[in-house]
């Protein structure tokens, strides 16, 4: 899961990510954009402000390491630029995430015993992350061993792995 509260003036915009990309922007306590994206997504909402309409466009965006980004544009001009999300994940025991996110390249390539090792040396940083386990579940579901897909999957759940929705 990502999280990210930005500000502008008065406003706060919240930001939320899970591991299905689904993207949800809350601004001042109330849903305004809920979508679905891999790689990022513009979310453009229009509010009040000071008696006056204020459209602005949070953007999301990830680069080739995995990384989440936000720009935030306001009535087309661009206010905050780059804003990192941290992982709800960086908070563990470890914030050391590098081998978590070689491993979720590796998969990406289809790299699949690579994968596997930088998961498995992930695990050794920060044991009790769910979404290594989901990523585990994926990595031996397509390795055609199911038994411990299931039992990756399974140790997800357990550890908070949240379903959508």
């Amino acid at each position: 899961m990502h999280y990210k509260k930005l500000t502008s003036g008065n406003t706060i915009i919240e930001f939320h990510n899970n591991w299905l990309g689904e993207e949800t922007v809350v601004v001042n306590g109330q849903v305004v954009s809920k979508k679905s994206s891999i790689l990022g997504i513009d979310h453009p909402f229009t509010i009040m402000e000071n008696g006056a309409s204020a459209r602005y466009i949070l953007t999301s965006k990830v680069n080739d390491r995995l990384e989440v980004f936000l720009d935030l544009r306001k009535n087309r001009q661009l206010i905050q630029e780059n804003v990192p999300v941290l992982n709800g994940a960086a908070s563990r025991k470890s914030s050391d995430t590098s081998y978590k996110l070689s491993g979720l390249n590796k998969l990406k390539e289809f790299k699949l015993e690579e994968a596997l090792e930088d998961f498995e040396l992930a695990l050794d940083k920060t044991p009790d992350d769910p979404e290594i386990y989901f990523h585990l579940a994926c990595v031996y579901s397509v390795l055609e061993q199911p038994l411990k897909g299931f039992e990756s999957l399974r140790e997800a759940i357990r550890l908070g792995l949240k379903k959508p929705g």
